[in-house]
């Protein structure tokens, strides 16, 4: 896949058959079970890194629960790295839907069901 910008919201829905381009820009999440509470991880970036430059950057990430909205992490370049992780307490089959988006080449999604 090309570099050129990209419209609309890009849902990668198999991350490990993603090419190199989808993984530097889908929000890539993990589980992580502590008690009886999940802790969401997710990092856009995980496997191939993102730039993080004056030009070239992810400017925000959302989290939801369903169409709930969790957080929203809010970036800045070059000292900022784009990744966090919350502790959720939902019911089991929860979809969790991770957005970012990155200044020049749009939106980007993934989700995984808790």
């Amino acid at each position: 896949m090309s570099d050129a910008p990209v419209m609309g919201i890009n849902l990668v829905k198999d991350f490990a058959a993603a090419g190199d381009f989808e993984k530097k820009h889908a929000p890539y999440i993990w589980l992580e079970p502590q008690g009886d509470k999940v802790v969401v991880n997710v990092e856009v970036g995980h496997e191939v890194a993102h730039p993080n430059g004056p030009d070239h950057y992810i400017t925000w990430i959302e989290l939801y629960a369903g169409m709930a909205p969790i957080v929203r992490l809010d970036l800045s370049p070059v000292v900022t790295h784009p990744r966090f992780s919350v502790p959720v307490s939902l019911p089991v089959g929860t979809v969790i839907r991770a957005i970012e988006h990155c200044n020049l080449h749009g939106l980007w999604a993934y989700e995984v069901t808790l």
